[in-house]
């Protein structure tokens, strides 16, 4: 092994190794410092003391080297122990000390450092030469050449386009315990949107300036490591030239005023300002920098102003010399006693007029007054469970959570002293002059003892890991036990202290607001969405601001406890909790009578709870009226629907129409009716359900109802009705036979199309529900006097394109004509009169909780009474029982129809088919177990039966009774074999099965 000799010189306990060098520095830098090594940048070392100390320069980025000193000593544990200090930005730990080092291990172990060319060429073979070497050229131009070798780029203050981060300075004035605050300078990491506007912005988090980031300037690496030599980035500083430091950052362009959002600064001209002493509350004087206002006063030490609006920040300057300034600024608060006598020694120490002296105190006055006691209900930030103050904190972020807190201050007379843990002075100031309060030490306790009976408790005592100290000596409500809610406070017990003499503020940031109105509340109807549909505004004044009170009212009535709520004497305060999270006071003597009226419109279906509103169409004219008469409110807007209401609720009943001459049927009295009642509904702008059982004559009713319209020259556009396709023969028929002057337009079959532009010359047109998806573009282009759905259960499915379609055409008036509006459940109904009205019993989720649900499945008859009492008026319907003594005596028509031969044939062949088919089910099964074979036999024969007369045949059976029940199943059956369907309700079934057993 081949030993290298340390130079005789040197120590061996102080040999650098270099493992010691490994050690000392990161990979990185490492690398740096042996690359400047190996150019040559390392000049002037020295080793003396036996390699104890070694001194050297090294050629940096600048044009002049920086300086290097290095101290080495023995370690007993570790080799050898290494301390260097550097005059670059760096200081310590940086390249230029590793190449020293390294230069240093070098020199005592006689390695020669290699050479690089600055050209380097492939090596050949050595050719003998007869010119003498060339000299050797000194270390200042070695290091000047290699500098060509550099392949990095120079670094500059320019940020490449790919870069978007920065490190923006946050300048801001620090508290300080002497009067002037100190300026504090916080780096932020800030990433730049595309509009140059900050986007992410975190604190700056040290790293290696030896291997900084990418978006890091020189400007940066300087400013930085002088920040880094606080302690805190506002600490105590120890930086050896602040002043230029904070210049270096103005000079970069990211220096912001209080966030990285805030202004931009720059330095700006001398200000000039002076020293003043301020009077404290404890009387105490400090002296204060007193500049023109809108500047704020920093020391950075010496004084400088800021000028946020301006974006400048400059020096102030003062008449007094520099350090006369730095010690009067750092003067401690003076007490008043010692006032007199720092006045005397400053004069003394300082003879000079324009030094400024603490001023002369008038002896304090005495105050003898009674203690009233003063709260403040404020907005605190404080680490508590999301549940703190029930309900009223708000989290913020970061554990952190907005909560109501209480402030409570002592007054004595003109005096207001703060409830603290900490002893308050004797003497206090305020305005000038000095008071010395004698206090009610009694008084102040039986205070503290009111707010723990009402569950109070001192914020340390509240929330014992509180590490911020804004809200020691306040109030937090506790969380757990027996104690009132916020809203209880404020509602309950801030006006009984109130009344005890206390005073009490309310902070406009305070989570917990309760309002007071400054008017009367006035009701609106202004036009809402919906056919005829106008919402209710009830409105009030609160601070200059219109607020709605509907969506507070909306969801209060639906609590099961609001008839609790109102309940109580006229001089108690209501509280109605509104959608923002504020209170509303009103006295209960105003809100009583319209809470009363709406819990009442509530229990009649006539609010849904889910809209948040309150809404009125046409159908509500009456319910409109009541509510008006009860809440006794001033009222504006929707003039002709509150009339109607009064009309409705005034009459004595439907006045009797007058039907003209050209009207050739003879009505009966109950069809009588049902047209006046049909021509009501037209004059209010309503609509109806005329449900009047099969055969009583619906279709001759609204014939009568559209001459009537047409005599008096309102049918000034044609009506449409919309039937099953079986039906268009039988309208035009019944048209042609009683209303002749009715001009009808059938759009039927293949060729309709053609009759598209004669729509507008008829009186009435007919489609099918078939054709209203398929000619919806059509129909929906006209403006209709009326739309007659007939059958109209087939719109009962509120999700079908045809319920969907029928509801986008536009008319007057709308009417539905069913013999069987409910058939399956009440969700059918609902479908009609949304078509009628929307929103008239309710969005479809929340009609199935108030009345489907309770009504059919828990069997509510007080439910099913308060939806029968809202539909009522807007519902016709008479049973053949109800009317039996108007209908004429039944008489029998026998029309035999004769088949042709090929029918005749097919149906002979199905009848025997299926008899014997269903004869051996009954005899293997029984009737009531044959039903779905009867069925399809029946269905089957009918489908043989497909002559189109025989679907106008009415056979009267031998039994009258059964016989008007199975012949209006089976006209359903046929209905529904027209329509394509196969669907019965179990219970019409049943009842065909048990009147074909009565027939067999």
């Amino acid at each position: 092994m081949h030993i290298v000799p340390i130079a005789p010189d040197i120590d061996p306990a102080l040999a650098i190794r270099e493992g010691d060098i490994r050690r000392i520095f990161p990979p990185g830098t490492l690398t740096a410092g042996r690359s400047y090594e190996q150019r040559g940048r390392v000049q002037d070392l020295e080793i003396v003391a036996r390699g104890a100390i070694i001194t050297a320069t090294t050629q940096g980025t600048r044009p002049d080297p920086y300086k290097q000193s290095l101290k080495i000593s023995a370690s007993p544990t570790n080799g050898i122990r290494i301390a260097g200090a550097c005059s670059c930005p760096m200081g310590r730990g940086c390249k230029h000390l590793a190449a020293v080092l390294i230069a240093a291990q070098r020199k005592e172990l006689h390695v020669p450092r290699r050479q690089e060319s600055l050209f380097p060429q492939t090596p050949k073979a050595p050719a003998p030469s007869t010119s003498p070497p060339p000299a050797a050229l000194p270390a200042q131009i070695l290091t000047w050449l290699a500098d060509f070798d550099k392949d990095e780029d120079e670094p500059t203050e320019d940020y490449p386009a790919a870069i978007r981060t920065r490190v923006f300075y946050v300048l801001d004035a620090a508290p300080h315990t002497t009067g002037v605050p100190q300026l504090r300078i916080d780096p932020m990491t800030v990433t730049l949107l595309k509009n140059g506007t900050p986007g992410t912005i975190k604190r700056y988090a040290p790293q290696q300036i030896q291997t900084p980031a990418k978006y890091i300037r020189p400007s940066d690496r300087i400013i930085l490591t002088r920040l880094s030599r606080r302690g805190g980035y506002y600490g105590p500083q120890a930086d050896d030239d602040p002043l230029d430091t904070l210049r270096r950052i103005l000079a970069t362009g990211r220096a912001r005023w209080g966030t990285a959002e805030g202004p931009a600064l720059a330095e700006g001209p001398e200000r000039q300002g002076q020293i003043t002493w301020i009077t404290k509350p404890d009387a105490s004087q400090q002296a204060a920098l007193a500049l023109d206002e809108a500047l704020v006063g920093v020391r950075i030490p010496a004084p400088w102003y800021v000028d946020p609006a301006a974006g400048i920040m400059g020096p102030v300057g003062m008449d007094l010399p520099p350090r006369v300034v730095a010690r009067l600024l750092n003067a401690p608060s003076i007490p008043p006693e010692s006032a007199a006598e720092v006045r005397a020694q400053l004069s003394r120490r300082i003879p000079s007029a324009k030094v400024p002296v603490p001023s002369e105190l008038q002896p304090p006055e005495q105050i003898h007054d009674r203690m009233q006691p003063h709260l403040r209900l404020i907005s605190g930030t404080l680490p508590s469970d999301p549940s703190y103050g029930r309900g009223s904190a708000r989290v913020i972020g970061r554990g952190l959570y907005a909560v109501p807190l209480l402030r409570l201050s002592y007054q004595y007379g003109p005096i207001t002293l703060p409830r603290s843990l900490k002893p308050q002075p004797r003497i206090t100031v305020q305005d000038g002059t000095l008071y010395e309060i004698e206090r009610d030490r009694s008084a102040e306790a039986t205070v503290l003892a009111e707010l723990t009976s009402l569950g109070f408790g001192s914020v340390h005592e509240v929330v014992p890991v509180y590490y911020q100290h804004a809200h020691t000596d306040d109030f937090a409500l506790r969380e757990y036990g027996p104690n009132p809610t916020w809203m209880q406070i404020v509602t309950q017990e801030v006006p009984r202290l109130r009344h005890a003499g206390w005073t009490i503020d309310i902070d406009a940031d305070f989570p917990v607001q309760v309002l007071s109105a400054d008017a009367e509340i006035e009701a609106e109807l202004v036009e809402g969405s919906g056919i005829d549909w106008l919402e209710l505004h009830l409105g009030v004044t609160v601070d200059g601001e219109q607020v709605d009170l509907v969506p507070a009212l909306v969801r209060l009535i639906v609590r099961p406890d609001t008839a609790l709520l109102i309940e109580g004497s006229d001089d108690k305060p209501f509280v109605l909790p509104l959608l923002d999270g504020r209170l509303l006071s009103l006295p209960m003597s105003r809100i009583r009578p319209t809470l009363q009226a709406l819990l009442e419109l509530w229990a009649s279906g006539g609010i849904d709870a889910d809209s948040n509103r309150i809404g009125f169409s046409r159908l509500d004219a009456a319910d409109l009226a009541g509510l008006e008469e009860r809440t006794g409110l001033v009222w504006r807007g929707g003039e002709a629907l509150r009339d109607l209401g009064r009309t409705l609720r005034q009459s004595g009943g439907i006045p009797t129409a007058v039907i003209p001459k050209s009207f050739l049927a003879t009505l009966r009295p109950y069809q009588g009716q049902g047209v006046d009642w049909l021509q009501f509904l037209g004059s209010a702008g309503l609509g109806g359900v005329l449900a009047d059982d099969m055969g009583l004559g619906k279709t001759v009713q609204t014939l009568a109802h559209l001459m009537i319209e047409k005599a008096a020259g309102r049918l000034d556009r044609p009506s449409l009705i919309v039937c099953p396709t079986s039906l268009i023969p039988n309208w035009t028929a019944e048209a042609r036979r009683f209303a002749p002057e009715l001009s009808v337009l059938a759009l039927h079959g293949s060729a309709r199309k053609a009759n598209f532009a004669a729509i507008p010359k008829h009186d009435l047109v007919l489609s099918t529900y078939p054709l209203l998806t398929r000619d919806h573009e059509v129909l929906l282009k006209h403006e209709w006097h009326a739309v007659i759905l007939d059958e109209a259960q087939f719109i009962k499915n509120p999700n079908a394109e045809t319920t969907r379609q029928a509801l986008r055409l536009k008319a007057r008036q709308r009417l539905c004509l069913s013999g069987t509006p409910l058939q399956n459940h009440l969700g059918e109904l609902w479908s009609l009169f949304d078509f009628l009205a929307p929103g008239f019993l309710g969005s479809q989720k929340s009609f199935k909780t108030r009345y489907r649900n309770p009504i059919e499945k828990q069997g509510d008859v007080e439910r099913q009474e308060l939806l029968v009492r809202r539909i009522r008026p807007f519902m016709l319907r008479r049973t053949k029982q109800e009317v039996i003594t108007e209908l004429p005596p039944k008489t029998e028509i026998v029309e035999p129809v004769e088949m042709e031969t090929n029918q005749r044939a097919i149906y002979e062949a199905i009848r025997l088919s299926m008899h014997a088919k269903v004869q051996a089910a009954i005899a293997q099964k029984g009737l009531a177990r044959s039903g779905i074979i009867i069925l399809d036999a029946l269905l089957k024969m009918r489908q043989a039966c497909c002559d189109p007369r025989l679907l106008k045949l009415k056979t009267v059976a031998k039994s009258k009774a059964g016989s008007a029940k199975l012949d209006r199943l089976m006209e359903m059956l046929s209905i529904m074999f027209a329509e394509g369907r196969r669907v019965l309700l179990f219970s019409q079934f049943t009842e065909m099965l048990a009147l074909i057993q009565a027939r067999l």
